[in-house]
Parts: C-alpha cells; sequence; structure tokens
C-alpha cells in the first residue's frame, strides 16, 4: 500500500486512536518501536479468497487512491484490513491522509483531479459534491442488493441522495456515557438525564468532581462538548429537533438547543462539576479527556465520548480491563427517546468508476473486509452482517449490541450534515460559552447566522 502525507501533520480530524497513541509511545520514547497489527490469519484468508472472485480470479493490477483523514496506528489497522484485496487483486491502494480533508478535496475535485476515492467522515461531503453531479452512483456500480438489508436503513438514507447510494460505509460510531466502575455509584438502567445529574450534583457537593471534560484542538475546539449537546438534545427532545438542525428547518436559537447548552454548561463552568473547571477544560488536549478517571486517585468518574473511548484510554493505561474498570451506558434522556442513536462513521464516495475501484468498495462492504475492520478492535462497523459475536473486544461487542440492535434507529447528527461554516460557529460558539456563560444568546445566533 502506498501511503503519502499531505505538508501538514498527519492528525486525524475525529478524535481517534491514532492521536492517542502517538502521544502515548511519544512520551515513553517508544514511537519507534510500536507494534505491526496483526489480525486473525483465518479472516485474513477469508478475506483474500473473496477478494479474488471479484476479479475473476486475475490480478488485474492498476490503482485506487483515496484521500482521507486517516493516520498512525488506526490507518496501520485499515492497511492491514485491506492487505488481503491487494494480495488477490494486484491493484494498489494509494491512500492520502490530511488534516484538511475538505479543503483538500474541494480543490483538487475544483481541478478536475478528484482521488477515485474519498473517506469522508461528513455525510455533508456526500450530499454536497451528489447534487453537483461529481460523484458515481456506487449503488448502481456494486448493486444496491449488496448493500440492502446488510445496513441499517437510517444509514443508507443518510448516504443516499435522490434515491440513489452515494457511499459505503465502513467504520461507525456512537457517542455514550463512559464511566470507572470502581467509582461510579449513579443510576445505571436507563436513568432520565434529572436522576443522572441528581448523582452528579450529590457528589459534587461530597467533593468528588464527578465529570471529566477536555476539548482543546486548535481549530476543532469545542467538538467534545459539540458530541456532547447533540447527543443530549436527541435523548431529552427527541429525533426531530436534531434532525431540524440538520436541514435547517429548526433554529439553533430554539429552546430545545438553549437548553442542551445549559445542561452542558452547568456541568462544563462548574469547577465542582469538572477537575480545573472551565479554563483548564479549554486549555488541556481533548485526547485526555479520560485519562482523569485512573489517576490516583481517579479525578472524575464519567464522561461522553464515543465508541473509541476504551481504545484511546487503554493504550495510556494499559492495564485496565473492559466491563470490568471501563464500562458505558447509552446517554441518559426520556424514556420515549431511549431507542434513538446518534452516529459517525465513514464513508467512502466514488469520484471515478473504474474496474479497480469497482473491486475495492465491492470488497469494502463484504462481510469479510468489515469482520476484518472490527477485529482490528478500535472500531464497531456499519454491517449489521457482522454480529456481536464476531467482536474480540467486549466494549465493541456491546457497542455492537447497541447501535445496531433491533428497535434502534439511527438519526445523523447535524455536525454530520450541515455545511462546514455551521459546525466551525457551533465549535466556536462552544468555547466562547465555556469562558464566557453570559455570551449564550449571542452564541446560538452567531451558529444560526453561518446557515
Amino acid at each position: 500500500m502506498v501511503f503519502r502525507k499531505t505538508e501538514k501533520a498527519l492528525i486525524p480530524r475525529r478524535l481517534s486512536t491514532c492521536l492517542a497513541v502517538a502521544l502515548a509511545l511519544a512520551s515513553s520514547g517508544r514511537l519507534a518501536h510500536a507494534q505491526a497489527v496483526e489480525l486473525p490469519k483465518p479472516l485474513l484468508d477469508a478475506a483474500q479468497t473473496y477478494a479474488s472472485t471479484l476479479t475473476g480470479g486475475q490480478k488485474i493490477g492498476g490503482k485506487v487512491s483515496i484521500l482521507g483523514v486517516n493516520g498512525g496506528r488506526e490507518l496501520e489497522m485499515l492497511k492491514a484490513a485491506w492487505a488481503p484485496f491487494q494480495a488477490a487483486t494486484g491493484i494498489v491502494v494509494d491512500y492520502t491522509g490530511t488534516t484538511d480533508f475538505a479543503a483538500v478535496l474541494q480543490t483538487r475535485v475544483q481541478a478536475g483531479d478528484p482521488p477515485d476515492l474519498a473517506g469522508s467522515t461528513n455525510i455533508n461531503n456526500l450530499v454536497r459534491y451528489a447534487k453537483r453531479g461529481a460523484l458515481k452512483d456506487v449503488g448502481a456500480m456494486i448493486g444496491d442488493a449488496s448493500m440492502q438489508g446488510k445496513f441499517d436503513p437510517g444509514l443508507l438514507n443518510a448516504a443516499s441522495v435522490n434515491g440513489k447510494i452515494y457511499g459505503v460505509w465502513t467504520e461507525l460510531n456512537n457517542f455514550m456515557v463512559w464511566y470507572n466502575a470502581h467509582t461510579y455509584d449513579g443510576p445505571k438502567d436507563n436513568p432520565t438525564w434529572e436522576q443522572f445529574d441528581t448523582w452528579a450534583v450529590r457528589r459534587a457537593a461530597a467533593g468528588k468532581t464527578p465529570w471529566c471534560y477536555t476539548d482543546e484542538r486548535g481549530a476543532s475546539s469545542g467538538a467534545i462538548a459539540g458530541n456532547w449537546i447533540q447527543a443530549y438534545i436527541l435523548k431529552n427532545s427527541g429525533p426531530k429537533t436534531l434532525q431540524g438542525l440538520a436541514d435547517g428547518s429548526i433554529s439553533w436559537t430554539a429552546p430545545e438547543v438553549k437548553a442542551a447548552f445549559e445542561a452542558f454548561g452547568k456541568i462544563a463552568l462548574d469547577p465542582k462539576m469538572v477537575p480545573g473547571g472551565p479554563v483548564a477544560a479549554m486549555s488541556t488536549p481533548a485526547v485526555k479527556i479520560g485519562t482523569g478517571l485512573f489517576y490516583e486517585p481517579p479525578q472524575c468518574s464519567v464522561l461522553l465520548w464515543g465508541t473509541y473511548a476504551y481504545g484511546v484510554t487503554s493504550i495510556i493505561y494499559p492495564k485496565i480491563k473492559p466491563i470490568e474498570d471501563l464500562d458505558f451506558m447509552p446517554v441518559p434522556g426520556k424514556p420515549e427517546n431511549a431507542n434513538y442513536e446518534t452516529f459517525g462513521g465513514t464513508l467512502y464516495l466514488a469520484f471515478r468508476e473504474t474496474p479497480q475501484v469497482k473491486a475495492f468498495l465491492s470488497y469494502l462492504v463484504s462481510d469479510q473486509a468489515q469482520k476484518l475492520v472490527a477485529s482490528a478492535g478500535n472500531w464497531t462497523v456499519a454491517s449489521q452482517a457482522v454480529q456481536p459475536s464476531d467482536y474480540s473486544n467486549p466494549v465493541l461487542k456491546r457497542a455492537r449490541e447497541t447501535l445496531l440492535k433491533p428497535g434502534v434507529t439511527l438519526v445523523a447528527q447535524p455536525t454530520q450534515v450541515v455545511d462546514p461554516p455551521v459546525i466551525q460557529a457551533f465549535w466556536k460558539g462552544i468555547v466562547q460559552y465555556v469562558l464566557d456563560p453570559n455570551s449564550l444568546d449571542e452564541v446560538l445566533q452567531s451558529i444560526d447566522a453561518a446557515k
């Protein structure tokens, strides 16, 4: 596999394990000795056998160029999952990672030099380029039947424009409340937010800071809180509010949005609720959000973060055990919203249709390839054909059971759908609110004005 870097340092936009690995290994002087990714041989063999069928048993050669956001350990995991495809088909997967994904992709499309595929973590890119006629109909290219029934209808709908499927889902995640199983003694069985908050207030009053929260990411500072606020809205105001923010039919100044900011502010603005208070939270790297859980003594007990939280935290604390030490539950809220979950993930968009692109996309959606990605132990994957029993990591097994179980409806976060200026205004507004609580009305108006 060919891997090229852009001029900027290769760190994904999303909070991902690769950044945590780099930080953890660099701080311990072991960066040069990072272990290679090894996936189960039976799965590798099965994937290679399947990949061979995609080109009629022939090594057709050629290349698939991909622009994406991955780097470090995370990219190594994907490379390992793609290796059987390359071995079977002779097709080189040429991956370029960048922190400025949206800008680089736009520049290349406008210059008439798009990549074959783009690994987008934002649905908005799919919608934007599909409406411009720049994307290929991947449903027609590889066959809708290869995805229907295998992927949640909510995922297929999110990847579609005017009835045509323009994206292939691979990695998937959602957001939940993670907790130190030894220090968290609050409600766990689908509590309401009020019940959960009562525990936090009581713990703070006893002098034990309940919440972990850090959110410094340069231009993306505020993104963790953004996920927090969107998850709160879904669970407490329902999917129509979240969908309305995504399609523009509901204003960011709406009472439901303000209530979510204020619920977040009750935590982030109070030094008794967050270690060090708001200034410390906004000046500490976001990737360190989980470190306080297992300090000696622990600095905090709960945090709201993505599916990848265990992977990041276990790199810093390699002795912690999933479930036994670090566990999670769905974001608390109203009972009627219990079966709705926010989601994020990676969509592969096709700008060119070639035999190599068709074969690679067919490989990505296959059971064999998705099981390989799941076996890396870093993500849940989008295919429902990958069962909980296929995950060796118990945290991901439970996350799969939570996210893709029957009866759950997936709802895309507005930040997956809206235009980049709105996302930037949202994140920037959160930072402003945390540092200046009296600016909330101004913040909400600025987000709405960015639409």
